[in-house]
């Protein structure tokens, strides 16, 4: 009918209107003013010709009930009778929700009589708080303001405030207990707009003017807290208009496809410091980190209104506090502004007690609005440091401590070098937390360590902390290892001066001072060695323990480098980067103490470790010498004794033929397979190509050539996620099958081109490639090759192609594959490298491949 495309073209014209004035001045109340007002003016249109007169009713109820209404969301409607509604009304009112269809609405309509309605609502908390923000849109008044009257007489208080708070938390649990994720749901995440909803759910459940000037006046807000929670609904209001436009549709999540055109909608931009997506994600990660601060307030006062658990009792703890349930309270909440003392006594007195978990309500939000006006006379003041540094030395409960503290702000107030790091995300394909928080999830991970109850998780580590005599300065490096990021420059250079203060001015000991310094300083560096350089080489370990000097830095460094990488990002931490970890504290170890301090050495030990099991195996002495003279003896300091021992066991009968063997790396979702056979053109880029095409990510390859010109190539294979561990077997199988007739020349592997997907985080948060070529001293024709980029399928077999076409010959290859990223170094050999041309050719190739 006419009258409906007139009325679908106004609300168009009034809509693009709405959205032009948001994005010229983005103000969201006023968007959904206009954009609800259109919407309703659509509705009462349709509604006049089908049913005036008929006694029924159009509420408005959700979002849309309480005046919320993005670019596409769907409409949340409700059509009420005061009695059974007729056969003849219910066709129209099916020709109403379809000619919303038609118009690309999304209606979402619920009808029937008051009855009916409110019999829904009692069996469904999400119809019954949708309800509790129903408004009449059209029609007779009547079973409107029946139906708001039946449901708050018929609901129950009590039960709908728990009920709204275990969805709450469900919610919070299946967004992993945190807002801070990479594309968080801007709506449901904690701290997101779902939470400042459920505050006003709560009060308005209890009959409660939501307005902001009525929460103040009844002291459910305070005026600062009010004008807080109206800033993050705002920030947040105004996020998700902006994802609603950018995506043309319905979208909740900051996806990787959007946050940057997101983010540029809101006028970021890129600068030489930090991407316009990392701006973004700051400012929304401290917006819902501040709702998260009035949740922890505001909730639990609400819920105490009308809590039916009986008196609890109070026992005084000193003059100041008082313990009431589980809760810790000030017998006078002026306290904290009378004596600031009391912002860390009151939580030094948390720490140490097991039986208190949370500030009361009120004392928090008088302790918080004293946590505010911190500064630095509240620094300088002697008992207030050696408070702090006491959280740290006592350590109980260390991590819910610093948690709280940065939830409320305090770290930011107390260390201002801290609040520069607050929500600073990192757009570098493994980090994926803010720093703040990766930082508490390291020291988490630190004190995790110290704990007997955890000891099975990771046995060695474990028992090292816990003999280890100074765990407060590795609670204390974990804390500042990060600290300088976001600021410029090398952040572990940055942040040796951040560290030498805080010990200076907390009591710290000269001993204490230098290593933590120390473990600051070079705190990557355990890690860049065991991933990225030949731990068998000599003088790769002679070069590090150079550095690390003592068997107490080396456990100390050790510690934090299990706890970073596992604080960093879940898929980075498996067996097999846990032992080369391992292996470099043992090699360490024994270099630190006096043993195996050069290449002879280290050959000696390896060689004769295997002539021991050889020889336990029966093996022929002759037999072994001959095998010894084919390997050559750089193959014992390029290899660890476990891969010698497997190796030589397999090899030592029969060093002629063509072999493969493969073994499940013990409690891991791994394979090691070994490829012996005769050298030939491509073949580690063959080979890489087969462990592609079955969904392996190489984690590590050796790639070595034997003194009678045979490949001797290891590789460590990441089994998919998708598989079980039951299927190990198949696929080991499957794996080994297709390797023993590529081996034996039955397989024949072409250049054709092959699909692979990058991820979405790759594709729109992309790793600038790089790539290093440096010449061997003292070694001509020996060359370095470090490469930075994009992991993808093939990379690995797509390089060594590249090294083939330049006559370049790759004698070894170091993998490290950290989840989206890899950072790979392959040593080669080749004459024509010293040409600066042919290097240079050499280079754009491979950078033409690492280019997503």
């Amino acid at each position: 009918m006419p009258y409906r495309q007139t009325a679908r073209n106004l609300f168009e014209q009034q809509q693009q209107q709405a959205i032009a004035n948001f994005l010229a001045k983005p103000q969201p109340t006023v968007f959904f003013q206009a954009h609800c007002a259109a919407v309703e003016t659509l509705l009462r249109t349709l509604w006049s010709p089908l049913f005036d007169g008929s006694g029924l009713c159009l509420m408005a109820t959700g979002g849309f009930g309480r005046g919320e209404l993005y670019p596409h969301s769907d409409l949340d409607l409700a059509i009420v009778s005061t009695s059974e509604i007729a056969d003849g009304i219910q066709e129209k009112i099916a020709l109403f929700i379809q000619t919303l269809w038609d118009m690309k609405f999304k209606p979402s309509v619920k009808s029937g009589s008051v009855a009916q309605l409110c019999d829904s609502a009692a069996e469904d908390i999400t119809g019954d708080t949708a309800f509790l923000e129903a408004r009449l849109l059209c029609g007779d008044e009547a079973p409107a303001r029946q139906l708001i009257q039946e449901t708050a007489a018929r609901r129950d208080v009590t039960a709908f405030i728990e009920a709204k708070l275990l969805e709450m938390h469900q919610r919070h649990n299946k967004s992993q207990g945190s807002g801070a994720v990479l594309e968080p749901n801007i709506k449901s995440c904690p701290g997101g707009l779902r939470d400042i909803h459920t505050m006003l759910w709560l009060a308005k459940a209890q009959g409660l003017d939501t307005g902001l000037g009525a929460l103040i006046s009844q002291a459910i807000l305070t005026r600062t807290e009010a004008g807080m929670l109206s800033q993050c609904y705002k920030q947040l209001a105004a996020i998700r208009i902006h994802l609603h436009i950018c995506a043309r549709r319905a979208e909740d999540r900051l996806i990787f496809d959007l946050q940057g055109k997101v983010a540029e909608s809101m006028g970021n931009h890129d600068d030489d410091l930090r991407r316009k997506s990392e701006k973004l994600m700051r400012i929304f990660y401290r917006t819902v980190k501040t709702v998260t601060q009035l949740n922890g307030i505001l909730l639990p006062m609400l819920q105490g209104r009308v809590s039916h658990q009986p008196q609890q009792a109070r026992f005084p703890i000193d003059g100041d506090y008082v313990q009431i349930g589980n809760q810790i309270a000030a017998a006078d909440t002026a306290v904290f502004q009378r004596d600031s003392r009391h912002i860390f006594k009151i939580i030094e007195l948390l720490q140490e007690r097991n039986d208190i978990t949370a500030l009361e309500p009120q004392t928090l939000r008088a302790w918080w609005a004293a946590t505010r006006h911190i500064d630095r006379r509240f620094y300088n003041d002697e008992a207030n440091r050696r408070r702090f540094v006491g959280f740290f030395r006592n350590s109980q409960g260390l991590t819910h401590v610093l948690r709280f503290l940065n939830l409320y702000g305090v770290l930011g107030s107390y260390l201002p070098a801290w609040e520069k790091i607050v929500g600073l995300l990192q757009h570098d394909l493994f980090h994926i937390y803010p720093v703040d928080d990766h930082i508490l999830t390291v020291v988490h991970n630190m004190r995790r360590l110290s704990l007997d109850s955890h000891s099975h998780e990771l046995p060695f580590a474990s028992a090292l902390m816990q003999s280890f005599p100074q765990q407060s300065v590795l609670y204390l490096a974990a804390f500042f290892h990060d600290i300088a990021k976001g600021r410029g420059g090398d952040h572990a250079i940055e942040g040796i001066a951040d560290a030498r203060q805080f010990a200076a001015d907390h009591f710290l000991s000269v001993e204490e001072a230098d290593l933590l310094a120390w473990l600051v300083e070079d705190h990557l560096l355990m890690s860049a060695v065991a991933q990225k350089e030949d731990i068998q080489d000599p003088d790769v370990l002679r070069a590090f323990c150079e550095r690390v000097q003592t068997h107490e830095r080396l456990a100390a460094l050790y510690l934090l480098t299990v706890a970073d990488i596992r604080g960093t990002n879940p898929k980075l931490w498996n067996n097999w980067r846990a032992s080369l970890l391992e292996s470099l504290f043992h090699a360490a170890t024994r270099y630190l103490s006096g043993n195996g301090n050069n290449a002879k050495a280290v050959f000696s030990h390896r060689q004769q470790e295997a002539v021991e099991l050889l020889t336990r195996a029966g093996a022929p002495e002759k037999q072994q010498k001959k095998l010894w003279n084919a390997l050559g003896s750089a193959y014992f300091v390029r290899h660890q004794s476990r891969e010698i021992l497997w190796h030589t066991a397999n090899l030592v009968h029969d060093f002629e033929t063509p072999l493969i063997r493969s073994r499940i790396l013990p409690k891991s979702d791994s394979f090691q397979v070994m490829i012996f056979m005769p050298n030939g053109p491509r073949l580690f880029a063959r080979l890489c190509r087969i462990f592609s095409r079955h969904g392996f990510d190489i984690l590590a390859a050796r790639a070595f050539i034997t003194e009678h010109n045979y490949i001797l190539d290891t590789f460590i294979l990441h089994i998919p996620a998708q598989h079980d561990p039951d299927d190990y077997p198949n696929i080991q199988s499957a794996l080994e099958a297709e390797l023993n007739s590529f081996i034996h020349g039955h397989t024949v592997l072409d250049q054709q081109s092959y699909h692979y997907r990058i991820s979405r985080r790759s594709r729109f948060l992309p790793l600038a490639p790089s790539v290093t070529i440096t010449q061997e001293e003292d070694y001509p024709g020996w060359y370095t090759v470090d490469v930075i980029a994009v992991n993808r399928a093939y990379l690995l077999a797509d390089l060594a192609e590249v090294f083939f076409a330049h006559e370049v010959s790759l004698r070894y290859a170091k993998i490290a594959t950290l989840d989206e990223r890899v950072e790979d170094s392959f040593i080669v050999y080749s004459q024509c490298l010293d040409n600066p041309k042919h290097q240079q050719a050499l280079k754009q190739a491979l950078l033409a491949q690492l280019t997503v």
